[in-house]
């Protein structure tokens, strides 16, 4: 659409401290757990957006943004994944978060002059963009709406810290049970929508850590499992 800024770039035109080691650096616990966060769904039902909006599709490799670029939009994800790093000085790469369908990220670009991180598409994505300005002065014609906005965003940084908290507990057993502990329902059962090894990258811990912490468990007799699906039996 006229006039408005397209956000994503080719990955050969990145600039060269884009390119070390690629993006693929440990993940921090900063990732998505089914705990409470600021959703695309919840995000997109005020009426006021669909005004504001646009759709942009993103390919496998390309940037959203560069650190320090203007921050003037935030996005949401309705297809696909997001990759926010940071890229160090030794020339290794930091993984921060993963933003995935149904999210929302880079929500401090409204009170942010620029962006503090890098953002490249993980898979092809189709990510949804709300001006910055826009967004701001939609929101101070809507103070209901804007007060429910402020909710979702202090849901989501207490998310964030019940993620940190998790990512400090330094045993994986002890980190795995945590994690279990907060995704099951009342009956203690855990029904994860995505592949194991992405519930592991979630909470800090290789894939083959995740699997064998799993199976000590289920061997000690305190899970129960088949495939993406886990019940606490005993948390001892």
């Amino acid at each position: 659409m006229a006039g408005r800024p397209r956000f994503a770039r080719s990955p050969g035109l990145a600039r060269s401290r884009d390119r070390p080691g690629g993006c693929h650096g440990d993940h921090v616990c900063t990732q998505r757990l089914a705990m409470i966060d600021l959703t695309f769904a919840q995000f997109a039902e005020f009426s006021f957006l669909k005004d504001l909006e646009y759709t942009q599709q993103v390919n496998t490799g390309q940037m959203l943004f560069h650190k320090g670029d203007p921050a003037i939009a935030l996005f949401a994800i309705k297809t696909g994944r997001i990759r926010l790093v940071r890229y160090l000085q030794d020339g290794s790469v930091l993984g921060l978060h993963i933003a995935r369908a149904g999210e929302t990220f880079a929500e401090a670009a409204l009170f942010s002059e620029v962006y503090h991180c890098d953002a490249i598409a993980d898979s092809p994505s189709q990510v949804v963009i709300y001006p910055k300005s826009s967004l701001i002065d939609a929101l101070r014609h809507h103070p209901e709406s804007a007060l429910h906005f402020m909710a979702l965003l202090t849901h989501h940084v207490q998310s964030l810290r019940t993620r940190l908290e998790l990512c400090n507990i330094r045993s994986a057993r002890d980190r795995v049970l945590a994690c279990l502990s907060l995704c099951a329902d009342s009956q203690g059962a855990i029904a994860f929508d995505r592949a194991l090894k992405d519930i592991a990258s979630d909470i800090g811990l290789t894939h083959e850590v995740f699997y064998r912490t799993l199976s000590q468990l289920e061997k000690e007799g305190i899970i129960a499992r088949k495939r993406r699906f886990i019940q606490l039996v005993e948390v001892q």
